[in-house]
């Protein structure tokens, strides 16, 4: 009786093990996530001229040095 006992509470802890992984595992595909569109929104606030002058005309100038 004592043996299943025991099988049991280590079945009960690598189950909160497995839980734990697999939570740690989702928050850092998220955080992931986020940050790469945190990094691609302001790649694209970057390239967007539009947004110099709120709607007014204004001159811009560009260095390209490519």
């Amino acid at each position: 009786m004592s043996k299943h006992h025991k099988q049991k509470k280590e079945s009960k802890k690598a189950h909160r093990r497995q839980n734990a992984r697999w939570l740690v595992t989702i928050t850092s595909v998220l955080i992931l996530l986020l940050a790469g569109w945190l990094w691609y929104e302001s790649l694209e606030e970057d390239n967007d001229l539009t947004a110099i002058g709120q709607g007014e005309n204004v001159v811009v100038q560009v260095h390209d040095p490519g």
